[in-house]
């Protein structure tokens, strides 16, 4: 059985990631730590967060949010504006209310991810630390925060591999199976 890691972006947690762990472990994957992680999914800012002692093989960075020059705050309103739209008519205004408050709890429980976001976010170096490594990037099309301009960017990693999904920002949440699709059946 593989051991898979998931972490969560700076305004998401376990409530957020519910359904995909669910589908992870019907898929036969079993959910751990990173210290026990054979594959790391991390979204979003939790990207920028890696363990590098983790013995994982493998690392799934699903839309790191890389958009050089713009800030990290205006791709934040702009992709809770796209959220207000598209989840509210999806799931109903009780999901998105709910998936708003938790976010701002998660928020304010890892301030470490705030400093992260602030600082670090048009960048890529944290990339270097997992040379080595099997690395598949996704970008959902529609990402506020993640530049499709990533893919230029990652000309500079050859070793990584990259793959674009339809869908916005979080959409590993509620549509889990075309990113477990994209995990290893073996290592």
């Amino acid at each position: 059985m593989i051991n898979v890691a998931v972490k969560q972006g700076w305004a998401g947690g376990k409530w957020h990631t519910r359904q995909f762990e669910q589908a992870l472990k019907a898929a036969g994957y079993s959910i751990t730590d990173e210290l026990n992680a054979d594959v790391v999914v991390a979204h979003s800012i939790a990207c920028y967060d890696l363990k590098i002692k983790s013995p994982a093989t493998y690392f799934i960075l699903i839309d790191p949010p890389y958009w050089p020059g713009k800030s990290i705050l205006s791709r934040f309103i702009e992709k809770q504006k796209q959220d207000n739209r598209n989840l509210k008519n999806r799931f109903g205004q009780k999901y998105l209310l709910q998936k708003i408050a938790w976010g701002i709890f998660y928020i304010f429980a890892r301030p470490q991810y705030t400093l992260i976001a602030l600082r670090g976010s048009g960048q890529l170096g944290f990339l270097d630390e997992l040379a080595g490594k099997n690395v598949l990037i996704i970008r959902n099309r529609q990402d506020q925060l993640c530049s499709a301009d990533i893919k230029v960017a990652l000309e500079a990693y050859p070793d990584f591999y990259y793959y674009e999904l339809p869908g916005q920002h979080d959409d590993y949440y509620a549509n889990p199976q075309p990113y477990i699709d994209l995990l290893p059946t073996t290592l």
